[in-house]
């Protein structure tokens, strides 16, 4: 599934923050956006992520903030590597959670 959305999404190179570094950024103004599907932020989210599930991020994407640093993130980084890419692609500064929130939660960070 991954690969006919990268081909279809595109995109430009993102860089990787760890949960720490994304932390940091959030705290700083960075926004998060969850990627994930509503079924899986049911399961748990990350306090201060805005949902934008990968399936509408092509029709949904414009009405993110081009002023703020963008975090995407998923449950292991696959999916929001591709939505990071897309935005990337679309002029935003954009970097993607390593590991996902599955990575947020081994690091000890608090989710809802």
């Amino acid at each position: 599934m991954i690969g006919w959305l990268t081909k279809l999404l595109g995109g430009g190179p993102v860089g990787r923050l760890s949960p720490a570094e994304a932390q940091a950024k959030v705290k700083d103004g960075a926004l998060m956006i969850d990627v994930r599907t509503p079924l899986e932020r049911k399961e748990g989210k990350i306090p201060g992520s805005q949902a934008l599930p990968l399936e509408t991020l092509t029709s949904g994407w414009e009405k993110l903030p081009k002023d703020k640093e963008i975090i995407c993130q998923c449950r292991s980084g696959s999916r929001s590597a591709s939505a990071a890419r897309f935005l990337a692609g679309k002029g935003f500064k954009v970097y993607n959670l390593a590991g996902g929130i599955l990575a947020w939660k081994a690091a000890g960070l608090p989710v809802k």
